[in-house]
C-alpha cells in the first residue's frame, strides 16, 4: 500500500484557519482553466472563421494563366483543358475545382458609382458559403440562361447605391481599352461582415462575364481549388505546383501555371492571425501563475496547521520522500478540485456561446457579429494534462520545504 497516498487521502483539506486559503486556491486553479479554455475555444474559432471567409471570397489554391520563364509574362487566362484538368485531378483528388472569371467594373446608377470586383464561377459548384451570407432575395441559378445578367451585391453596395433587389443597372467594364457595357438585375444581397470584400465583391454569371471579356467557355481568370483541411494547404500548393512542373517536363503540358495559395494571396489576414498566438501564450503564462501563486499559499497555509503531525510522521520513521509526497498529494486534490469546476463551467459557457451567439461584437471590426467558439477535444484534454503537470512542478517546492521540517523543533511549535 502507499503509504503516503493512503495518509494523504484521511487529510481535511479545510482546517480552522485554512478552509478560506483552499477555497481560494480551488477558485484561482478553477479560473486559470476557464479563462486558458476561453483563450483556446476563441483564438482557434476566430481563426477558423476568419479563413473559412478568405477561403469562400478567394479559394484554397488558384491556377494562374499559364506562365513564360523567358519573358517573365503571364497570360491573363487560363484555359481548363482535360489535360490540364487531369494533372490537377491526379494532383489533388477528393478536391472542388472551380473555373473562375474575376472582372473589375463599375456598377452605375443614375447619381453615384462604385467600383466592384464581379466574380463569376462554374454554375455546378458549391455555393454553400455564398449563399450563406444572402439576406435578400435567392441566389440566381447561374446554369439557366434566364439569369446570365442577374448579379448578387453586397449590402453595403447596395446601401451606397440605393438599390434593392430586382433594381437594374448598369455595369461597365474597360476590355483592352474598349467599354463594353451590361444591364444587370440585382436578384440578392449579400453580408458577410467581412470589411474590404463586403465592399467590392459581386458575383455574376460565368457565362455574362466570359461574353464581357471575349473568352470562350472552358477559360477564365484563374481555376480555383477548395475542399482541403487548412493545415495542408501549403503543402497541397506546393505538391501541385510541383505536378505542374513535372507535367510540362514529361509533355502532358505545353506550358507552365503559376499557383498561389490563401496564405499567399491573404498573407495580410495570417499574419494579423498569427498575433493572436502570442496572445495566447503570454494569456496562459499569466492565468498559471495566478494558479501556482494561490496553490503554494494554500499548501504552506497546509504545511503550518500540520508542522505537529509532520514531526509526529518523521519521529514514527517516515521519510522525507514520504512527507514531500503528502503535501504534493494534498495540493493535487486542490488542483484536481479547481479542474473539475473549471471544467465545467467553463466548456458550459463555451458550448453556451457556440450555439448561442450571446456575446455580440462589432463586425466593422471583427469581422464577426459575435464571439467565435471552437472547441476541440484534443486540445481540451492537452491543456488539461498540461495544466495538472505544471501544478505538479509547482507543487514540489512547498512539500520539499514541509519535508524538510526537524522533527525535533516541532515538539515546541505552538
Amino acid at each position: 500500500m502507499n503509504v503516503s497516498y493512503w495518509i494523504s487521502r484521511r487529510l481535511r483539506l479545510g482546517g480552522k484557519g485554512s478552509s478560506a486559503g483552499v477555497v481560494i486556491a480551488v477558485a484561482g486553479v478553477a479560473l486559470a482553466v476557464m479563462v486558458m479554455e476561453f483563450t483556446l475555444a476563441i483564438v482557434v474559432g476566430f481563426k477558423d472563421q476568419i479563413q473559412a471567409k478568405l477561403a469562400g471570397f478567394d479559394a484554397q489554391i488558384s491556377v494562374y494563366g499559364a506562365y513564360d520563364p523567358y519573358t517573365g509574362s503571364r497570360q491573363p487566362y487560363v484555359s481548363a483543358t482535360p489535360q490540364l484538368e487531369k494533372v490537377l485531378a491526379d494532383a489533388l483528388p477528393d478536391t472542388e475545382r472551380r473555373l473562375a472569371v474575376r472582372q473589375p467594373g463599375i456598377i452605375k446608377t443614375d447619381n453615384d458609382f462604385e467600383g466592384i470586383m464581379f466574380i463569376g464561377q462554374a454554375p455546378g459548384s458549391n455555393f454553400d458559403f455564398e449563399k450563406s451570407n444572402i439576406i435578400a432575395g435567392s441566389w440566381p441559378d447561374y446554369a439557366s440562361d434566364s439569369c446570365r445578367n442577374s448579379i448578387v451585391i453586397s449590402e453595403a453596395t447596395a446601401s451606397a447605391l440605393g438599390l434593392d433587389v430586382g433594381d437594374k443597372v448598369y455595369s461597365t467594364f474597360i476590355i483592352d481599352g474598349n467599354v463594353k457595357m451590361r444591364r444587370n438585375t440585382v436578384a440578392a444581397l449579400y453580408r458577410s461582415n467581412f470589411g474590404e470584400y463586403d465592399r467590392t465583391v459581386a458575383y455574376a454569371s460565368l457565362a455574362g462575364l466570359q461574353s464581357v471579356c471575349g473568352i470562350d467557355s472552358i477559360s477564365g481568370s484563374r481555376i480555383d481549388i477548395r475542399g482541403l483541411a487548412p493545415e495542408k494547404i501549403s503543402e497541397a500548393g506546393a505538391a501541385l505546383q510541383q505536378a505542374l512542373v513535372d507535367a510540362v517536363g514529361t509533355g502532358e503540358l505545353d506550358e507552365y501555371y503559376p499557383v498561389e495559395t490563401i496564405a499567399e494571396s491573404g498573407a495580410i489576414y495570417f499574419s494579423w492571425l498569427s498575433l493572436l498566438d502570442t496572445n495566447v501564450a503570454v494569456i496562459f503564462v499569466l492565468m498559471l501563475c495566478v494558479a501556482g501563486f494561490t496553490l503554494v499559499s494554500s499548501l504552506f497555509i497546509l504545511i503550518l496547521e500540520r508542522v505537529s503531525m509532520i514531526g509526529v510522521l518523521r519521529s514514527l520513521g517516515a521519510t522525507k520522500g514520504i512527507v514531500r509526497r503528502i503535501f504534493i498529494d494534498l495540493g493535487l486534490r486542490i488542483v484536481g478540485l479547481g479542474m473539475v469546476i473549471g471544467n465545467i463551467l467553463g466548456i458550459g459557457l463555451l458550448l453556451v456561446q457556440k450555439h448561442t451567439g450571446a456575446i455580440p461584437l462589432d463586425p466593422e471590426m471583427y469581422y464577426l457579429a459575435s464571439v467565435p467558439v471552437e472547441i476541440k477535444p484534443w486540445a481540451m484534454v492537452a491543456l488539461n494534462i498540461g495544466v495538472a503537470a505544471a501544478a505538479w512542478l509547482i507543487l514540489i517546492l512547498p512539500a520539499r520545504l514541509a519535508s524538510g521540517i526537524d522533527p525535533a523543533k516541532t515538539a515546541s511549535y505552538e
